[in-house]
């Protein structure tokens, strides 16, 4: 045989002989790393606080509203949003005091109903000033955009996890 093909047949077993060899001993001789170790990408940055949109502003987002109507509509997102965010501090106060209840044994009836009722005043309060803005965006869209407007608000409603029976599949957007 040529000297040439020789020495390369040599070289191309030594390197299969290297890279058996890491499997074998990493394998059976030095393990896995552990799971901190491996390189892994970085989990994504929680999302900060208050982050979801309320439904006024996902509703504006989908009527792909003109920089006109939204400089019409501004003040009523910035005072629905300034409502919002009272009610969501009021709402986690209540919520607080509903947590403290739970924890003291036994369960008082008496002390959890007003408190109960309390957060579902809240809730309800907040549907209202939700529906009050939105009359009022209402006032500022063109007639097609209120036509999108109130099939998005069917849909949401129809897409609700409240709004369908246990087990059954959700129902299908309509287009």
């Amino acid at each position: 045989m040529p000297r040439l093909i020789t020495v390369a047949l040599a070289l191309s077993l030594l390197l299969n002989a290297f890279f058996v060899g890491g499997f074998v001993y990493r394998g059976w001789i030095g393990g896995p790393l552990p799971f901190e170790q491996r390189i892994l990408p970085p989990p994504p940055p929680p999302p900060p606080p208050q982050a979801r949109p309320s439904a006024l502003e996902v509703v504006a987002g989908d009527l792909n509203l003109d920089p006109k109507q939204r400089q019409a509509l501004r003040g009523v997102f910035e005072q629905h949003a300034q409502v919002r965010r009272e009610r969501s501090r009021e709402m986690q106060k209540v919520r607080e005091q509903i947590v403290a209840e739970y924890k003291r044994s036994p369960l008082d009836q008496a002390r959890l109903a007003p408190l109960i009722d309390r957060m579902g005043d809240l809730r309800a309060d907040q549907q209202k000033e939700t529906v009050r803005a939105l009359s009022q965006m209402e006032a500022q869209l063109d007639p097609e955009q209120r036509v999108k407007m109130h099939q998005i608000l069917v849909d949401r409603l129809l897409n609700s996890p409240w709004a369908r029976q246990p087990g059954a599949p959700p129902p299908r957007p309509s287009q």
